[in-house]
């Protein structure tokens, strides 16, 4: 496997890279030793992700060892009733890397580009109850049905608890090298199938203690999601792959949907409110509600 010295880093690359794939990676490298952003482009073809990959991964190899062939948490699996149990501090003052993209058939791909590299970071791909989920009930619900399913039947002392959350604490003291070789969605989803363990609480407590994370988008843009999260996000490396639609999903996240129906009775509800404020200021000289204030709010 050829390596190249780029911004003195050792780079480790599958291939005979091409002039524009060093100069690609030499960017990438730049980026990260000085703490700055980065907008970078590159044709269709060229190997844009392995290179993304190996440039930010030899980098982060230069700081020092990956977790990986030890298990470096402080802090075992507790059953928490929430997501995520309580923040704890990383392992390691290293950073840890967020690769993001669209969806997951892309992470997908992004994860058999790792498989074909030399470097073997400790990873997790995180995905949704919808896709995780194993529990023969659940597994058939969808949205909130299912998160608040999925959370009833994790709390302690239920009498039909889920036994596969109950199976996660052993597997993991179990398997401390889980994700030390690239796992994918599918991986985890038959890890679950086979050994017992609830593939979603696998990936949610594997998170706290990796070298790289993979992840759709809305993770890092949702508040919700990435406050479950559990990284010093100040000392993380965020990248964003296949951008170019990243402003329509940060929209879309930031919106919401009001139906014609909500919006109707809502002009109602401030026409009511106009007529009762006119009413006690003329039976009563009661000012405390001024009705031009809701006549404003009905236009």
């Amino acid at each position: 496997m050829p390596t190249y010295k780029l911004r003195g880093i050792d780079v480790d690359f599958p291939f005979e890279a091409y002039d524009c794939q060093l100069v690609y990676m030499e960017k990438v490298i730049e980026a990260l030793q000085k703490r700055s952003n980065a907008l970078l482009e590159s044709p269709t073809g060229t190997g844009k992700t392995l290179c993304l990959l190996c440039a930010t991964l030899a980098w982060r190899k230069s700081l020092g060892g990956f977790s990986t062939g030890s298990s470096q948490r402080k802090s075992e699996f507790h059953g928490s009733q929430s997501d995520v149990g309580s923040s704890e501090s990383q392992s390691s003052n290293h950073p840890t890397i967020v690769y993001t993209s669209r969806t997951h058939s892309q992470l997908r791909q992004v994860v058999q580009e790792l498989r074909r590299s030399n470097y073997r970071p400790k990873m997790v791909v995180l995905g949704s109850r919808e896709q995780l989920c194993i529990h023969e009930e659940v597994s058939l619900l969808r949205g909130k049905a299912q998160t608040n399913a999925c959370r009833f039947l994790c709390r302690k002392r239920q009498k039909h608890s889920c036994t596969h959350f109950s199976r996660v604490a052993d597997y993991m003291k179990s398997n401390p090298h889980i994700g030390d070789e690239p796992v994918d969605i599918e991986d985890l989803v038959n890890i679950g199938r086979k050994y017992g363990p609830c593939p979603y609480y696998v990936a949610r407590e594997l998170h706290k203690a990796v070298d790289i994370l993979f992840a759709p988008y809305n993770y890092l843009i949702d508040r919700e999601y990435r406050g479950s999260l559990n990284f010093e996000w100040h000392n993380s490396i965020l990248i964003f792959d296949e951008a170019h639609n990243l402003e329509s999903i940060c929209a879309d996240a930031a919106s919401f949907d009001l139906s014609s129906g909500l919006l109707t009775a809502c002009i109602s509800e401030a026409k009511h409110c106009v007529d009762l404020a006119v009413g006690r200021r003329e039976e009563s000289n009661d000012k405390s509600g001024n009705p031009d204030n809701f006549a404003i709010l009905r236009g």
